[in-house]
């Protein structure tokens, strides 16, 4: 199994929530996050924009503060997590039911 993630966005009235899933060395970790928005929402694509979140896994254990950037180009959302000016993660998501569904991977090793 390649390590890869799911995390599935929903609007909250000052940002996002996330559900997620992330599979590493066969190792399966789940949690939730919270994301709190930085930019002005978008009306047309309400997803875009920048937001401050904290991802926590199902054992409370709790990620850094991340930037992430989501951006919506030719119909798609491509994201991007950062941590200290470092990207760690990227992604690619779609609409579905009002909700963002995105596959995400560590950016480190999409570079392999």
């Amino acid at each position: 199994m390649n390590d890869i993630g799911c995390v599935i966005y929903t609007e909250t009235k000052s940002g996002i929530k996330a559900e997620w899933i992330f599979s590493e060395n066969k190792n399966i970790t789940k949690g939730f996050g919270i994301g709190t928005r930085i930019t002005k929402l978008n009306t047309l694509n309400r997803f875009e924009g920048t937001f401050e979140i904290v991802y926590t896994d199902i054992n409370g254990v709790k990620s850094p503060k991340l930037e992430l950037i989501i951006s919506f180009q030719a119909g798609y959302y491509y994201l991007t997590w950062i941590n200290n000016n470092t990207t760690t993660d990227i992604g690619i998501g779609l609409l579905n039911d009002g909700k963002l569904s995105v596959g995400y991977r560590q950016w480190e090793k999409s570079l392999k």
